[in-house]
């Protein structure tokens, strides 16, 4: 299938020699080659910018490069990369990872299958530092096993699922939300688990478009020393409940639903009617959980009528979010 789409890749560097030439050479072996590759440099020190310019000089599609001449962080330096692209599909890269050959082509497919749905999500083999496997993927490490029916419902926006994966190296976005998601909120929050998630979230959270998940490992997600952000090992149940109660007192959540919750506020009324209910329920939820009072026991209304309208279920994590903001939240 032939969308008739152009496909830009947004790839955000910064001291990637030891890794970026096999994401760039993975780039090459697409079925369904880019139409442009993106890179903005954060004023690498190492021979990141050279290996980017001798590989557009061979490229057969173009590659633009541009450099900051200071270090923006990673969430702005993947803000210039997005706003310079010119497709109408935008793939997000790190320059450590490794695409599968399909990649490119089962996404576009995707997304022209649902015409409903703004993002597109895959799986990804979580492999190391060799690229050999560690015999698990991410939405293993994540324990995200949706059924179809939720499928359908988050690809037609008439759903959210805050625990979904929203892993930038597998995502990709129909280009004329750039200008709902742009700006990128800054911020030292952000720098670890911020650029994508805001992505990810903020469009179907707007009402106005889905998110179909792919259910392929379509890259292989390398972990190493020097990275950003990480994958977690499938758990067991009691390790999960361990590491619950053991990080149950932090808000690290809460700037980036803020920050959504913030875009969604400016926006012009939803078109579909269908889909407009979305974003006033999830203001409505997420505003609830960071006004919670300080006394538990004044929490326990508010909880237990976000509990009983299913919007815990719906945009949050469920019981253990409920639990978590009664009881364990500071």
């Amino acid at each position: 299938m032939n969308s008739g789409s152009r496909i830009s890749i947004a790839m955000a560097v910064y001291n990637g020699e030891r890794f970026i030439g096999e994401q760039l050479e993975s780039f090459l072996g697409q079925t369904r080659l880019p139409d442009e590759l993106v890179v903005s440099d954060n004023a690498s020190t190492d021979r990141t910018v050279e290996i980017v310019r001798e590989f557009a000089a061979r490229a057969p599609f173009p590659v633009r490069l541009f450099i900051n001449e200071s270090n923006l962080g990673v969430t702005k330096n993947f803000e210039r990369a997005i706003r310079e692209c010119t497709g109408d599909i935008i793939f997000l890269s790190d320059c450590d990872d490794v695409w599968y050959p399909d990649k490119l082509q089962v996404m576009e497919e995707a997304l022209a299958r649902c015409p409903a749905a703004g993002v597109a999500i895959c799986d990804a083999d979580v492999v190391d530092e060799g690229l050999r496997p560690l015999g698990y993927g991410l939405w293993d490490s994540m324990h995200f096993r949706p059924s179809s029916r939720t499928l359908r419902k988050l690809a037609a926006g008439r759903s959210f699922l805050r625990s979904a994966p929203s892993f930038g190296m597998c995502m990709a976005f129909r280009a004329r939300f750039k200008a709902l998601v742009l700006p990128l909120p800054g911020g030292d929050h952000f720098r670890r688990m911020g650029h994508d998630s805001f992505i990810a979230w903020t469009i179907p959270c707007s009402g106005a478009a889905g998110t179909i998940f792919v259910p392929r490992a379509l890259a292989a997600y390398r972990q190493h020393s020097r990275q950003a952000t990480g994958a977690v090992p499938p758990e067991s149940t009691l390790s999960r409940w361990r590491r619950f109660y053991r990080d149950a007192r932090k808000r690290a959540w809460s700037p980036i639903f803020a920050a959504v919750a913030s875009r969604l506020k400016e926006l012009p009324p939803v078109s579909d009617a269908a889909n407009a209910p979305i974003r006033s329920a999830i203001l409505r939820h997420w505003h609830t959980r960071a006004s919670l009072p300080p006394r538990r026991l004044a929490r326990l209304r508010p909880v237990l009528r976000e509990l009983a309208s299913l919007r815990y279920h719906r945009f949050s994590s469920g019981l253990l979010t409920a639990l978590k903001d009664l009881v364990f939240v500071e």
